[in-house]
């Protein structure tokens, strides 16, 4: 089995590595090399979960593998993380066991370890010595230190600021001083807490305190605890005080729940000298929340994306979200500059370059405008997958792509977490190099079955391969039957492969380059059930039938229809919610022979734009429930329901006349229709 270009480089050369970057054009050059080859077949693309087994398809010899890295962040392709455990076979919330110190490691996640400067936080060589992991070395304060001007303010002490790097749940505190040096132990001291800064936490003077006031209305300890406030968009909680601490090592018990900074203050202490060697700071358990974003990835070339899925574990209680999205190009932003004449703003630096997000970068704050979404190339991120779905679901992608990115955040509790071993889809050439399609008519009664002409033009390649079927799939309709195939206006023999309520499968003859731009017409009666019903479609080849199926792309397929979309409008609104009641004749013998021993109950639901409650029941003539047959959540469009004919203890209900009802409740009111139903034996 041979390995494509885009592996060799991703394997090899990773794109996140430094030390790589001088391979990145020789990369490239492969890629567009690559390009200009026609490539055959299906090919499985893998984020994470380096060796581990391959996928089936490519243990079989079916397709070709292209393995990315968990850890190959690169932040100039949008890469990011945070407080993720991230190895090559697996990303995981981070879970400190409860001896583990986190102070010497809040840098790896992003925080700090600062103290006030005169015009700024700092980090100095002095105060991290208390979190070097040596209790050998220390931050030494002689008496009567730290009387100093800070801004307009004046301190009086030692403020120690810790950033964790994101969310823990703080259980104990522990600080100490060197072996030798116990008569150095803090007097006086606070412990601070803080979770969110100012602006997360929505907390602003403004709103809390009434104008004019001038006395502490946010309850500052001091100045030291106010200074944090005015220069760290922070409000920090008063934990503790102690005035009389006389124990060189010094235990501090927290409640366990979340937090993100601590802070150390120790007023000057005018008749002793201090010093802590080791801050520790104890927090057992699984961060709360974790993030992964991976970078944009780079297939190479434009492909159809097929079924997404992944493997992992979590706990009851926690939450993996998954979500992706999928583009044309190398970044799904626009990156605009403010010009200074008025309030415009434009996508290109000084010199006419096209801002990207390096540039953006590099611009003077005052210059960065607004990032916006690059719709034109870009999907919209998709819904949340389903963590249970994890052995294949569709991708969402509207067409062939040739970029896609990865979106994963994971919600823990101290003891629940997760972890994810890899996230991977299947991919393969696209039939046609465009393929758009559009339905008419466009704007029909709902709950009417129509006839519908599903036209698709498409632009075929040499090296397309084509395609001889087209699906068509309804959301929010009914389909009915196949009535007839017209490829470039005449009419052609089809085949009816499946034709059921849901998805219509018609095969046709194979269109290939010598029928390229040829408009081909499937007619079909179906009907609509909601103002905006979807019929989506997707081409494939059954000459290859494990590569992916591809897309038909809204749009203007043919000049002689005028929808150029394809999804359908009902005509009016109106009020009508409840539609037609089916109750297939209305007569069953529920004898147990196996011959029409159930009822079909059939309804539509109309205009629905959430599922609503609906209640199916059968009573007696005289109104007395005898069955509920069912109580749950509807979304538009029809359903079925079936009666056995037993009451509600299970016995057999007598022979003769029942009512069945229907019930929908909606922000209108309720509606019901009934119909008759006869029993016989």
């Amino acid at each position: 089995m041979h390995l494509p270009f885009r592996f060799l480089c991703v394997k090899f050369f990773p794109w996140g590595d430094g030390v790589m970057v001088a391979f990145r054009g020789f990369c490239a050059a492969l890629l567009l090399a690559a390009s200009s080859i026609p490539v055959a077949g299906l090919t499985v693309y893998r984020l994470g979960g380096e060796g581990l087994p391959p996928p089936p398809e490519v243990a079989s010899g079916q397709a070709d593998l292209v393995q990315f890295s968990w850890a190959e962040l690169d932040p100039d392709l949008q890469g990011v993380s945070e407080s993720l455990t991230i190895a090559s076979d697996a990303i995981s919330p981070l879970f400190f066991p409860a001896d583990v110190n986190i102070a010497p490691t809040v840098k790896d996640r992003g925080g700090y370890l600062q103290t006030q400067g005169f015009q700024a936080w700092v980090e100095t060589d002095d105060i991290i010595l208390i979190k070097d992991g040596d209790p050998a070395t220390a931050y030494y304060e002689e008496k009567g230190s730290n009387q100093v001007n800070v801004g307009d303010d004046l301190r009086f002490g030692k403020v120690l600021l810790f950033d964790l790097g994101g969310l823990f749940a703080v259980d104990r505190i522990r600080f100490f001083t060197r072996a030798g040096n116990e008569a150095n132990y803090i007097e006086l001291f606070h412990i601070w807490t803080n979770t969110l800064t100012n602006e997360e936490a929505g907390i602003s003077s403004v709103d809390l305190c009434t104008a004019g006031r001038t006395d502490n209305c946010l309850g500052f300890i001091n100045r030291a605890h106010r200074d944090i406030y005015n220069r760290k968009n922070m409000y920090f909680n008063a934990l503790l005080e102690v005035k009389e601490n006389t124990r060189s090592t010094v235990e501090v018990e927290l409640t366990g729940e979340y937090i993100r900074r601590v802070v150390l203050f120790v007023p000057s202490q005018l008749t002793r000298d201090w010093e802590i060697a080791e801050f520790e700071i104890f927090a057992p358990g699984y961060v709360p929340n974790a993030s992964y974003l991976s970078n944009i990835l780079d297939l190479g070339k434009e492909v159809s994306l097929g079924e997404l899925r992944w493997s992992g574990t979590k706990d009851a209680e926690a939450a993996v979200n998954i979500r992706s999205r999928s583009g044309s190009d190398v970044d799904p932003n626009i990156y605009w500059r403010h010009t200074f004449r008025g309030d415009e703003q434009v996508s290109y630096d000084a010199r006419g370059n096209p801002l990207t997000l390096r540039a953006y970068g590099r611009l003077e704050i005052s210059e960065r405008g607004k990032i916006t979404r690059d719709a034109a190339n870009w999907d919209f991120w998709s819904k949340t997958y389903d963590f249970g779905d994890s052995v294949g679901t569709r991708w969402s992608a509207t067409k062939p792509r040739s970029f896609v990115q990865f979106e994963l955040d994971f919600q823990s509790n101290i003891a629940a977490g997760s972890r994810m071993n890899y996230v991977e889809f299947t991919a393969s050439p696209p039939a046609v190099t465009t393929l758009v399609g559009e339905i008419d008519p466009y704007q029909v009664e709902t709950a009417q079955v129509t006839h519908f002409t599903y036209a698709i033009r498409p632009t075929i390649g040499v090296d397309d391969p084509g395609f001889d079927h087209l699906e068509i799939s309804a959301q929010g309709g009914r389909l009915v039957s196949i009535d007839g195939v017209r490829i470039g206006g005449q009419e052609v023999a089809f085949e009816r492969v499946e034709e059921g309520a849901e998805r219509l499968v018609v095969g046709v003859p194979r269109l290939n380059v010598d029928r390229t731009e040829e408009v081909m017409e499937v007619i079909f009666s179906a009907e609509i059930f909601r103002y905006g019903a979807i019929f989506a479609g997707r081409v494939f080849d059954s000459e290859t039938p494990q590569e992916i199926w591809q897309p038909v792309q809204p749009g203007d397929a043919t000049a002689l229809r005028d929808g150029n979309t394809l999804s359908v409008q009902a005509l009016a609104l109106g009020t009508r919610v409840l539609g037609a009641l089916d109750l297939a004749g209305g007569v069953f013998t529920p004898n147990g022979d196996g011959v029409n021993d159930g009822l079909d109950i059939a309804y539509d639901l109309l205009k629905l734009v959430a599922p609503a409650p609906v209640v199916v029941e059968v009573r007696d003539l005289a109104g007395g429930l005898v069955r509920e047959v069912y109580n749950g959540l509807d979304a538009a469009g029809r359903h079925r329901r079936q009666w056995d004919g037993l009451d509600e203890r299970g016995q057999q209900v007598a022979p003769g006349v029942y009512i069945c009802r229907v019930e929908v409740e909606t922000e209108e009111g309720r509606r019901q229709r009934v119909g008759v139903v006869a029993v016989a034996y």
